[in-house]
This record gives C-alpha cells, structure tokens and sequence, in this order.
C-alpha cells in the first residue's frame, strides 16, 4: 500500500474517530447551549470534528465558527383542526327537559371543591305560575318520636317543579343545618307532597324549604323559638316570616298532633297569624284546625 494511501486511511480514521467523541460527549453542551434557540459550535478545518466551545470562549485558529438555529421560519398556516370539547360553562341555559317532562333551562352548579352539577329546571308559565310552601309539619308525638313528616302545598296554578329544592332542617341552638333532603320531582297545583322526617323538637328548631340554585330560602318555620341566623351553606339566612310564632304555639308531646297553616295553604308571611296547633293531623290532605 502507497504512503499516501496510508495517511488518506489514518485521516479518515482520525475524522471517524472525532465524530464519535463529538457525538458522545458533547450532546450534553449542546443542550445546555440551546436555551437561547442558538447553538453555537466550532468545526475543526482539518478533520471536520465539531466542538462546542465552554460559555464565554471562542473558537481557535484552526476551527471555523458555526451557528445555528434550533427551530427555523414558521412555515404556512395549517388546514383547521376538529372541533374541541364543548366547555362546561357553555351548556348552562341550554334546552332540557325535566325528570317530570317538563320543559326547562339547564343550571349548572359548581361546587367549591369544583364539583359539578347538572340541573333542568322548568319554565314557569307568568300566567300560571307555582307557589310551593310549607303546609304542615309533626315533629313531636307522645312517648318515643317516630312518625313525624313535612307537608309541602303547591298553592300556585302551575305545576311546581321540586328539582333543585331542599329541605333544610336547622337546630336552634348553634344555628347550623343538621339535615338536608334534596327534593325531585313536581307537585301539580293544588295538591301535596309528604316528606317522611323526624325534624327535631328543641327550644328552638326550624325547617327552610330552599332553593340550591338561586340561594334563597322559598319558606320556613321557626318553631318554639325564633331562629334568626340559620347557616345554610356559607350565609346566615332569617327562618322567622313576619311576627314569630309564639311558643306557645307547638307540637304536643302530651297530645298526637301537628303544627298547621289554617286555612289551609294560606302563606301571609306572617308566622303568628298562619300556623296553628291541631289536634287533627290531616298528612297529605288539606289542613282542619281543630284546636
């Protein structure tokens, strides 16, 4: 073999061979050199071996500087992608249809934990609108309580729709809700709901009929005591309508009986001159004061 093939064979070698360090050694600086979208590099003139040089040198006389960027001109606008996801928020006063069948508005509820809920609540006809209230309420019998309930009245026109109401049963004491029961379904006007409950009987208790979605007590009753203040959710709410009912007027635990409005679903917004003590407890049926 020549001698000057021998030293083409030895050059090419010594190029591979640089290439090689290059690659593993310096793909570590060339990372850590791109942060501003630049690489910077120096090319050896003879062997064609690359070098990325320390922060702050530059090349020696026998490389040539290089530079390059990382990402090149934006190119032309793509074609449009499908559609996303619709958003949560975007179907809120969307069409729906309740679990009744009647038409409504879609609410949706988002909770402080990000929860969230779905709720249809019906259109009400201005011509014939609903007016649910608390109609009666036994929450004290003789010997071992058992047996209580509320009675819900629809005294509107319209039928009522209950999604999204709640019962909310408050203690007197401490002003905070011990108990809630999520009302479904619908009450046609003029007629009734029954809720089996045992609501408590000290001195004071009381009920809210509340709706969850607009935050707003619908009705209440504070008996044996007026409650003020009642913690439902993150607000104080009143459960006292006009005059407090006297504490004289309440549930017996001598007598079986209930507390009722009289006449029956009249709601004055006054406590004092609306409920009554009967002796006739008439659940699901119009209210008969009977003293």
């Amino acid at each position: 073999m020549s001698r000057d093939r021998k030293r083409t064979w030895r050059r090419l070698g010594a190029l591979t061979l640089g290439l090689a360090v290059m690659t593993a050694g310096a793909q570590a600086a060339l990372r850590a050199t791109a942060a501003d979208s630049i690489i910077s590099a120096c090319r050896n003139k003879s062997t064609g071996v690359l070098r990325v040089p320390a922060s702050g040198t530059s090349c020696r006389s026998d490389e040539q500087p290089l530079q390059w960027n990382i990402r090149g001109l934006p190119g032309p606008t793509g074609p449009q992608g499908p559609p996303g996801p619709v958003s949560v928020s975007a179907l809120a006063n969307t069409g729906c249809t309740t679990a009744a069948g009647l038409w409504g508005t879609l609410r949706v509820l988002t909770d402080a934990n990000g929860n969230v809920t779905f709720v249809c609540r019906a259109e009400v006809d201005p011509e014939a609108e609903p007016e649910v209230i608390l109609n009666e309420i036994d929450y004290d019998q003789p010997g071992a309580d058992w047996g209580g309930f509320v009675e819900l009245f629809n005294a509107g026109r319209g039928t009522a729709d209950l999604q999204g109401l709640a019962l909310v049963f408050v203690n007197g004491a401490d002003g905070t809700e011990y108990l809630r029961i999520p009302l479904t379904g619908s009450i046609l006007a003029n007629d009734y709901r029954v809720v089996a409950v045992d609501p408590q009987n000290g001195f004071p208790d009381g009920v809210a009929l509340f709706d969850t979605i607009a935050g707003r007590v619908v009705d209440a009753l504070s008996y044996e005591g007026p409650i003020e203040h009642a913690f439902i959710g993150s607000f104080a709410y009143s459960l006292v309508e006009g005059t407090p009912l006297p504490t004289s007027v309440a549930d017996s635990d001598t007598h079986a009986g209930s507390l009722s409005r009289e006449p029956n679903g009249t709601d004055t917004n006054d406590a004092a001159s609306d409920w009554v003590f009967t002796t006739t407890v008439t659940e699901g049926a119009p209210n008969f004061a009977s003293g």
